[in-house]
């Protein structure tokens, strides 16, 4: 005989789903959207209050999902891609410019670089970078993956940097500043970094992944900045960057990774 179904669990979890398509909102709107009773929104509400995966705001009555709520997806892999797509391209791509190249991945309020092609590009003189976490508003996918992000993701992120207390994090407390950033990224078509506090002695730019209508992840290619200018680098690597790009999405598109 089949269990039955745990009706509680359902309907915290068609809350979550609810919540997570709106970033934010109010229990009128949660009760609209899942069709339960704003009696039952707010006895779900209080127990994913405390049990940390929602805050409530403190000037109205809209409830946020906190960050632990990405540790429930932790065990989940979604990101062959990476593995099978964009890592030899990005071998092809460091064969053709020399420069070398990383993708990398949101995880928290950094970007991860997954994989990278330092350890063979002729050029570079970094090591060890798989698994170092770059701030969002200091490096070239960071602020690729904002400027492209859809609205309610980009807000939520925006968000927690302001809250930040990582220095490199603070320009988020400027959101005038930081608007004007994000739009010359999206006209440009790609983040730019070169030099900054954290790393003088390179540049990059970097391009976001798409799959469908889903941001998966960045790539970038990485320039010393004493070797050549920022419009030098753009003439090397700009072109082959985001043809790769268009190569990994293609292949994605075609049921690779």
């Amino acid at each position: 005989m089949q269990p039955k179904p745990i009706r509680a669990l359902s309907r915290g979890l068609a809350v979550l789903a609810a919540l997570n398509r709106h970033g934010s909102a109010t229990v009128v709107t949660l009760a609209r959207e899942t069709g339960l009773s704003r009696a039952t929104i707010y006895r779900v509400m209080q127990t994913l209050l405390d049990e940390g995966y929602v805050a409530r705001g403190t000037s109205d009555d809209r409830f946020g999902l906190r960050l632990k709520v990405r540790g429930l997806s932790e065990g989940f892999e979604d990101e062959n891609w990476i593995a099978a797509v964009a890592a030899p391209e990005l071998v092809a791509l460091t064969k053709r410019i020399s420069w070398p190249c990383d993708v990398s991945t949101l995880e928290g309020t950094h970007m991860v670089i997954r994989d990278t092609t330092h350890r063979i590009a002729p050029f570079s003189i970094d090591r060890g970078m798989v698994g170092r976490h770059m701030p969002m508003l200091a490096s070239s996918v960071g602020l690729a993956y904002l400027a492209f992000a859809p609205e309610r993701e980009r807000r939520a992120l925006l968000g927690l940097l302001a809250a930040s207390d990582d220095p490199a994090d603070a320009p988020a407390r400027n959101p005038a500043g930081v608007a004007r950033l994000l739009s010359a990224t999206r006209r440009r078509g790609y983040g730019l970094r070169q030099g900054g506090a954290i790393w003088p002695h390179t540049g990059s730019i970097g391009l976001p992944i798409r799959h469908g209508d889903r941001l998966i992840g960045c790539i970038n290619a990485i320039w010393m900045a004493r070797a050549i200018g920022r419009d030098e680098a753009l003439r090397q690597c700009l072109v082959p960057l985001q043809e790769t790009a268009r190569r990994i999405e293609a292949r994605l598109a075609a049921g690779e990774g």
